[in-house]
């Protein structure tokens, strides 16, 4: 469902399969940001996750917001994970130096087709055990 429709296809091509798609809106998140977190590292946990991508949040700050802190939840309940927003987004600066975060443009910005494509390629990397180091500077925050 949603982005997830996109990026299928990428990961099969890198032979990696979406095993779920979590979300929740911004708001509810928002309002109950432990409850959130721990039933999204739980499922993460239960369908045993290689890796998991946080957004795309684009530009939209409580979406940054969301996906930052989310990605450094799993993190630190040891699953290897990113997030993906435009340098738009607030987030950015608040979550740079404590997760990796992959570029993508704003909301009808150019360069969403690529964006994809790198973000398969960083949840690819982390599920095969690897860090980012191995990725292009101009991919990452």
């Amino acid at each position: 469902m949603g982005p997830g429709e996109t990026l299928a296809p990428l990961f099969k091509e890198k032979k990696a399969t979406i095993i779920a798609t979590l979300y929740c809106g911004d708001r509810y998140y928002l309002d109950h940001p432990e409850e959130v977190k721990q039933k999204f590292i739980g499922f993460a946990k239960k369908f045993e996750a290689d890796a998991v991508l946080c957004g795309p949040a684009m530009h939209y700050p409580y979406f940054g917001e969301m996906a930052g802190k989310l990605a450094l939840a799993f993190q630190q309940a040891g699953i290897p994970a990113v997030a993906a927003m435009s340098i738009e987004n607030p987030a950015v600066e608040e979550y740079r130096t404590f997760i990796p975060i992959i570029k993508m443009p704003k909301k009808g910005g150019i360069g969403l087709n690529q964006s994809y494509k790198n973000m398969v390629e960083c949840v690819t990397i982390l599920a095969n055990g690897q860090t980012l180091d191995v990725m292009e500077n101009d991919l990452l925050f």
